[in-house]
């Protein structure tokens, strides 16, 4: 097998588990789990399973569209200044929302740490071990 064919797979395999970490964790937070199938409402229903109302989920989307729009005028020092506040914000947003991840599934503050630094791997080990979704904190 050459280099690409083994990035492709390997690649392919762990979309597949992110896929079943989510779904896991929605089948557990009572939503519908084919959600986790579909990118915007799969952000839209962990922002729910975290916290209370859509808002935050409005913020942390026009955020990202900031960041990636004025990340894309380098010659324009005020867009450049924005996507940075943007990107702030969703780091901000992020580390919340890593927190109330891990109170929702009966976890303390050390677990929403590894979930901010880890998120991937720690939404895996939530979806697959033992965790019982307890609610929004």
């Amino acid at each position: 097998m050459n280099q690409q064919t083994i990035t492709i797979t390997s690649g392919t395999l762990w979309a597949i588990l992110m896929i079943l970490a989510r779904w896991l964790l929605f089948r557990k937070a009572g939503k519908p789990a084919w959600h986790s199938l579909i990118p915007i409402l799969n952000a839209y229903d962990e922002f729910d399973i975290c916290w209370k109302g859509g808002k935050i989920f409005l913020l942390a989307l026009l955020a990202a569209v900031a960041a990636v729009c004025g990340f894309g005028m380098e010659d324009n020092p005020v867009f450049m200044a924005a996507a940075g506040v943007a990107v702030l914000w969703i780091l901000i947003i992020h580390w919340r929302q890593s927190m109330k991840l891990a109170k929702a599934f009966g976890k303390g503050t050390l677990y929403g740490i590894f979930l901010f630094f880890f998120d991937k791997l720690a939404r895996l080990i939530l979806g697959l071990g033992g965790a019982k979704y307890v609610g929004k904190p």
